[in-house]
C-alpha cells in the first residue's frame, strides 16, 4: 500500500485503518513519500503489528525523519531490520 501524503495525523488514521483491514495478506506499507507523523499514526502502526502474530506487517522506505519520530516514540522495533 502506497501512502501519498507527506504528514499523517489524526484526520487520516481512520481511512488508514480501513485500508489496513483491507490487506488479505501480508500488511506492506510504503512511507517514501510521508516526512510526519503523529502519535495517533504511530499507535496504529503499533496496533496493527501486534494484530499480526507472523510478522507480516512491514513499514518500507521510511524516511530519516519519520525514522527519528517513531525512535523518539520508543517504537524502533516499527523499523524492522531491513529499515533500521
Amino acid at each position: 500500500m502506497q501512502i501519498e501524503q507527506e504528514e499523517l495525523s489524526i484526520y487520516e488514521v481512520e481511512e488508514l485503518h480501513k485500508n489496513i483491514l483491507a490487506q488479505k495478506e501480508k500488511i506492506v506499507i510504503d512511507m517514501s513519500r510521508v516526512k510526519k507523523i503523529d502519535m495517533s499514526i504511530v499507535q496504529l502502526f503499533v496496533s496493527a503489528q501486534k494484530s499480526v502474530s507472523d510478522g507480516s506487517f512491514e513499514l518500507q522506505n521510511i524516511s530519516d525523519e519519520v525514522k527519528q519520530i517513531l525512535s523518539q516514540s520508543a517504537c524502533e522495533f516499527l523499523l524492522g531490520e531491513a529499515n533500521g
